[in-house]
């Protein structure tokens, strides 16, 4: 991550420390705070004097805590540690891949997870292309099945996890199709990023309603790919395919998509591929109406009705890679 990319969300002042990339060793001997999930308030979890052991991590990591938070540390640095760690990371053989994976995903969706709360433009956009260029270099290593990936990704409903699932899913369908030189994997993982930034300009309500939306609150969700498009398409560091990822990825080929009713080859290859994970991960995701699908039901609902308007052929090789045995 960059040096100004924000890791985790500072809690008043306090910098983040990511403890599943630490070893005893190098935990700063400073005191340590917890966040409460239900309050959002920290906790002191352990004082300066009191050295963090393996034991101590090794129980973080099964109750899930990615993260502690210190006062008397300086951001900056911690992020070049975060940086460090995680090139080190997806570059260790003796890890399996699944543990690589694991942990890496961990990680950066308590990144991407700070950067959308920011909702800072320049500091979404850097961590994209950083992360981006990480699961790349883990997703090409040809080790995890499907049900690896599918079991290692989160499927809760928020806009990082899901932005994260599809961006995996992207690269993997991108190199089974043959779509992208593997030069152009990171940058399709960082259009996958990306592809709902709209939402951050789409009220939170309207998001997390735990109900169907009524007609009215589907036409205001229904902005954010113009909403997502008109905030990127002036920067120079984003390509036109990762644009119409971003625009396009509700566009059908049957032209009853949206925003525009695109059709057929007006839809751009990359924009097809995102459609189709996209559905998918929509369905083996847990929403605030209803539970996530078991993966041969969400193939099943695509069959008889959901895949209509994707492109078949890429519909048919991810329906093929999910059914591997």
């Amino acid at each position: 991550m960059s040096a100004t990319t924000p890791i985790a969300t500072q809690c008043h002042g306090y910098t983040p420390v990511p403890m599943a990339l630490m070893t005893p060793d190098e935990v700063p001997a400073v005191d340590l705070y917890r966040r409460d999930l239900n309050t959002g308030r920290l906790q002191l979890y352990r004082a300066a004097n009191v050295p963090i052991t393996q034991d101590d991590l090794n129980k973080l990591a099964e109750t899930q805590i990615n993260w502690l938070y210190a006062a008397e540390i300086d951001p900056d640095e911690m992020q070049m540690v975060i940086r460090r760690k995680l090139d080190a990371l997806v570059r260790d053989d003796s890890v399996g891949i699944r543990d690589r994976f694991r942990k890496l995903n961990d990680i950066v969706t308590e990144v991407l997870s700070s950067a959308f709360e920011v909702n800072n433009t320049d500091e979404i956009v850097s961590s994209s292309a950083e992360i981006g260029q990480l699961a790349v270099r883990v997703l090409c290593e040809d080790e995890m099945t499907a049900g690896d990936l599918i079991s290692l990704m989160h499927h809760d409903f928020q806009t990082a996890t899901h932005s994260l699932n599809v961006a995996y899913m992207m690269v993997i369908l991108a190199r089974k199709m043959h779509l992208v030189p593997d030069s152009e994997l990171s940058a399709v993982a960082a259009a996958g990023i990306l592809h709902d930034i709209g939402k951050l300009s789409v009220s939170d309500r309207i998001l997390s309603k735990n109900d169907r939306l009524q007609r009215r609150e589907q036409r205001v969700a229904q902005k954010h790919p113009a909403l997502g498009f008109n905030r990127l398409c002036r920067r120079v560091d984003i390509s036109f395919a990762q644009l119409m990822v971003i625009y396009q990825h509700h566009e059908r080929m049957h032209g009853r998509g949206y925003p525009v009713g695109a059709c057929d080859d007006e839809i751009h290859p990359w924009a097809r591929l995102c459609s189709v994970v996209n559905v998918f991960d929509s369905l083996i995701s847990n929403r605030p109406y209803r539970k996530r699908y078991p993966l041969h039901e969400a193939i099943s609902m695509m069959d008889e009705h959901l895949s209509d308007g994707l492109d078949q052929e890429m519909y048919r090789c991810w329906k093929q890679y999910i059914l591997k045995k």
